[in-house]
């Protein structure tokens, strides 16, 4: 800085000896040069310190969790070894789960993790019979405040027992978790409840790198436990309760005296859907408003006692002003249902079902036109079950005078590739659907109702 400023006077000093003036003092320009330049000097040096400040602190903060975490690890050294565990874990023990600590004015966030370890040196289960070999301990702690935790503070250590090994008995739970690609998902949370035994069990923990949660030593029990597994903006996937579906496919987890209670569950990225709900083609698609429909998922939890698929996903709303956003989504096939509603779906953008993909905003157009009793739908799609816009639908019921001709909604619409009659009789009719360069389609359609129809067309040889 001093420098910068001996470099204007000199060259004041310099200009003046050559015009043979005498320097009276800095120009106004060169003050504010000399000013900015000193403004942002302070401000680097501000934010120096500043830096400076702010690691000494964290420093300070993460050396006091550090001794926390090394007292609580020497807590739970010195335990009888039958009392190393968790409240309502497995091991059980009195040790919190989580607690709250506060140390110098700041609260620590103490989270500790008891498991049984199935050591390899002595195999494995289900071959290996008493495989709750030792415990590991995993502390880890967390704090906010002025200068929060950007990583925690962690400890890992095995307590093994006086013996060769603990004598403890129980199942082990080898639960799996992969996403719709069939990859692991690591760092999911898998909550295990279990209210038959005592004490009861309630335990949280994380899959490994291999979408893996492996618990030795877990009490024997007939259909007693209850397993979710979840993350952070993904879907949910658990074992269910009689309770909850009268027959589950995934019903609450059995443990077996020295036996294996292998598990996998199945969860990814959630999605949303926009559906916009728009008037008849003859009338240019216009916006209509609360549109009744009920959004349905394929995948099923179980039957119910009359032996009726229970679906996972099925709810019931409405278009609103013209569009309605459903989050939360898990990736499935999902149906549009309108048989409660006073409209008949007339098309729609993709086509009805929707086919949704994990982590996707999908946006849905679809046509609604007022309700009649009996009515159809026609989806016309290639091979590669593209839709087909340049295609056109006849149906006949000639004993019935009835010969109607629809062409498919052009590209981009929210009917592309679709035709719609409604008005119709309860009858079997004759469907043919034709389209340039490809083989006409044909089929016999019984209508009794709202139906769909999805017609295939091959390109001509």
């Amino acid at each position: 800085m001093i420098c910068r400023l001996q470099f204007i006077f000199q060259k004041r000093l310099l200009r003046s000896s050559f015009s043979g003036k005498k320097i009276s003092g800095f120009t106004m320009v060169e003050t504010l040069v000399a000013l900015a330049v000193l403004g942002i000097f302070f401000a680097s040096l501000a934010l120096i310190i500043q830096q400076i400040l702010q690691n000494v602190g964290e420093s300070r903060v993460r050396e006091t969790a550090l001794a926390l975490a090394q007292t609580k690890m020497e807590t739970v050294r010195n335990l009888p070894y039958v009392d190393v565990g968790t409240v309502g874990g497995i091991p059980s023990g009195a040790i919190l789960p989580t607690e709250t600590v506060a140390l110098n004015n700041q609260d620590f966030i103490v989270t500790t993790s008891i498991l049984y370890v199935d050591d390899l040196f002595d195999d494995v289960a289900p071959q290996d019979l008493i495989n709750t070999d030792y415990k590991r301990v995993r502390v880890e702690i967390t704090w906010g405040g002025v200068y929060p935790a950007r990583y925690p503070v962690t400890l890992v250590t095995n307590i093994a027992p006086k013996g060769i090994e603990t004598i403890a008995g129980g199942g082990t739970l080898f639960l799996q978790v992969f996403n719709a690609q069939a990859l692991p998902v690591s760092g999911a949370t898998v909550t295990i409840d279990n209210t038959a035994v005592n004490p009861q069990i309630h335990m949280q923990t994380l899959t490994n790198s291999n979408g893996l949660v492996v618990i030795p030593g877990a009490p024997a029990c007939i259909a007693c436990y209850q397993i979710t597994v979840t993350k952070t903006n993904y879907s949910t996937d658990k074992t269910y309760s009689t309770q909850e579906v009268a027959n589950p496919l995934t019903p609450l987890a059995t443990v077996i005296e020295g036996q294996l209670t292998q598990l996998s569950f199945a969860i990814d990225q959630v999605s949303s859907l926009i559906i916009n709900s728009l008037g008849s083609r003859a009338s240019g698609y216009p916006t209509v408003s609360n549109v009744q429909f009920t959004l349905r998922g394929n995948r099923i939890i179980g039957y119910d006692t009359n032996d009726f698929p229970v679906y996972k996903y099925s709810f019931s709303t409405n278009t609103g002003g013209g569009t309605v956003t459903i989050p939360g989504l898990e990736w499935d096939t999902y149906t549009l249902d309108f048989s409660s509603s006073g409209y008949n779906l007339a098309g729609s953008n993709p086509p009805n079902p929707l086919s949704l993909s994990p982590a996707t905003n999908m946006t849905v157009n679809m046509v609604n036109v007022p309700k009649t009793n009996n009515s159809l739908l026609v989806i016309m799609q290639d091979a590669a079950q593209q839709l087909l816009s340049s295609a056109s639908a006849q149906l006949t019921n000639l004993g019935g005078g009835y010969d109607a001709s629809v062409s498919a909604g052009i590209t981009g619409t929210p009917d592309m590739g679709q035709a719609f009659f409604g008005s119709l009789s309860v009858a079997n009719y004759d469907l043919k659907v034709t389209a340039g360069g490809y083989q006409e389609a044909t089929a016999s359609v019984s209508i009794s109702g709202n139906n769909q129809q999805t017609i295939i067309l091959n390109l001509e040889p």
